[in-house]
C-alpha cells in the first residue's frame, strides 16, 4: 500500500463521516460547535491564498458562537427554574389533546425532554359544562399526564398553592403565566 492509497482512504472516511453527520443535521436549524469547526475548515480550504481571511475573524466567530450557546443554556435554566414553580401549584388549563375540556389537576413534577419542559400534572378533566369526567362506574377519573408548560401557562387562568398541611388552596388568579 503506498502513501497515496492511505491519504486518499483517510480523505474518503473523512467525507463519509461528514455526509453522515450532515444527514443527521438536515432540517437543524442551529448551529453547534461541530457544524462551526466544519464551516471553519472548509473557509480555510476554499480561501485566496494571496488574500488569506484575518485570523480575528475567526476568532470573533468562534467568541459569538460561545456567546450563543451560553445564552441558549441559561435560557433553558430559566426556563426550568420556572417550570419547578408550578410544582405543588393547583392549575385548570384547556387540555392540548382533548376538545372542549379542561385539566383540573396539581403540578408533581418538572421534567426537560428532547421537546422542551413537561410539567406532570395529577388531576381530573372536566367538560365543556365543567362536569368531572366520569369512568362507567360513574365515579371521576384521576390521570396524571405531562402537558408541555407552554400549553399549561398560555391555558391558565387560576393558579394556586395548595396548603400541604390543611389541604386547603389559595386561589389567585395569575397574569404573569397567560400569554
Amino acid at each position: 500500500m503506498s502513501v497515496n492509497d492511505v491519504l486518499t482512504g483517510i480523505q474518503n472516511d473523512t467525507t463519509r463521516v461528514n455526509a453522515e453527520k450532515s444527514q443527521s443535521r438536515v432540517g437543524q436549524s442551529t448551529l453547534d460547535q461541530d457544524s462551526f469547526l466544519q464551516l471553519l475548515m472548509t473557509q480555510l480550504k476554499y480561501q485566496d491564498p494571496l488574500n488569506p481571511i484575518d485570523n480575528s475573524q475567526f476568532m470573533s466567530q468562534q467568541a459569538q458562537l460561545t456567546q450563543v450557546s451560553e445564552l441558549q443554556k441559561l435560557n433553558q435554566n430559566n426556563s426550568f427554574l420556572q417550570a419547578s414553580t408550578f410544582i405543588g401549584r393547583n392549575v385548570a388549563f384547556s387540555d392540548p389533546y382533548s376538545i372542549n375540556q379542561t385539566v383540573v389537576g396539581t403540578v408533581t413534577e418538572a421534567q426537560v425532554s428532547s421537546k422542551g419542559i413537561n410539567l406532570t400534572v395529577t388531576g381530573i378533566k372536566k367538560d365543556s359544562n365543567g362536569d368531572s369526567i366520569k369512568d362507567s362506574a360513574g365515579n371521576e377519573v384521576i390521570e396524571t399526564n405531562q402537558y408541555a408548560i407552554t400549553d399549561v401557562m398560555k391555558n391558565s387562568g387560576n393558579i394556586s398553592i395548595a396548603n400541604p398541611y390543611t389541604g386547603s388552596t389559595d386561589t389567585s388568579t395569575d397574569t404573569s403565566t397567560t400569554n
